[in-house]
């Protein structure tokens, strides 16, 4: 099949479309993602992340909206089953062209359908529209700091993580990670990780926050985990950290 050939116009071409999916699946690669991805709601088909990609980037040339309409069309009739088929949205979403308050919608719409971490962070490459749309984007995520939904909290931690951490924004991040409170796992986790990065880029800014935060401890105890285990930390910088553990 020529994906170059499809259209999305209807659920007919789209069920050739999961054929062809299921068609160049990796067992073994489904296997291994079903034990470290833990789906909610979805099942793994067993593409691999690179070639799930350029499909993304080939729809979202010639189809980008039939194919976001269809999907959002089916998913509504709950006809989405698979996990690539979520990634493909993400990528899609942030690979075409489109108007950026209709991409605001859209990615609202995202948000709702994530139902575990790895379709949270993998798309997050392929917003690079963001760059164009710092400050209009950064308002957009922070208009959603009282959201409650666990994805919805960690998309706003991986945004500002892959586009955010810069001194402009660092006093910010520090508020956001206060101000948005979870127990999740994988919300604290990318609190965290969100965090340790801050750490690589401005030591004594983050050392200091990490000094003197009243996170909880286990979010800030992850937070040096992270830091001491990154290869950009000096052997030295990862010992001085070590004495804020709680």
């Amino acid at each position: 099949m020529e994906i170059e050939n499809l259209t999305f116009k209807n659920e007919k071409e789209y069920k050739e479309f999961l054929d062809y999916l299921f068609s160049i699946r990796d067992i073994k690669y489904r296997d291994f993602n079903a034990k470290i991805i833990v789906p909610v709601d979805s099942e793994i088909i067993g593409i691999r992340t690179p070639i799930l990609r350029d499909i993304g980037k080939k729809i979202a040339k010639i189809s980008a909206e039939n194919f976001l309409n269809l999907f959002e069309k089916l998913f509504t009739k709950k006809k989405i089953k698979y996990h690539e088929e979520k990634v493909l949205y993400g990528f899609i979403l942030g690979y075409s062209k489109i108007d950026f308050q209709e991409r605001l919608k859209r990615i609202d719409f995202f948000i709702n359908i994530i139902d575990n971490w790895a379709v949270c962070d993998i798309v997050d490459s392929s917003f690079k529209f963001i760059n164009k749309n710092k400050e209009d984007f950064y308002n957009y995520l922070t208009s959603k700091l009282s959201a409650t939904n666990p994805w919805e909290q960690r998309f706003i931690f991986v945004m500002l993580l892959a586009y955010y951490i810069e001194d402009k924004y660092l006093k910010d991040i520090f508020k956001i990670c206060e101000k948005i409170k979870s127990d999740e796992y994988y919300v604290k986790m990318a609190k965290a990780w969100l965090l340790s990065i801050c750490y690589v880029k401005f030591k004594n800014e983050t050392y200091k926050f990490l000094e003197k935060t009243k996170l909880d401890d286990w979010t800030v105890n992850k937070s040096i985990q992270k830091v001491r285990e990154s290869l950009r930390v000096t052997k030295e910088e990862k010992e001085k950290i070590l004495v804020l553990k709680r």
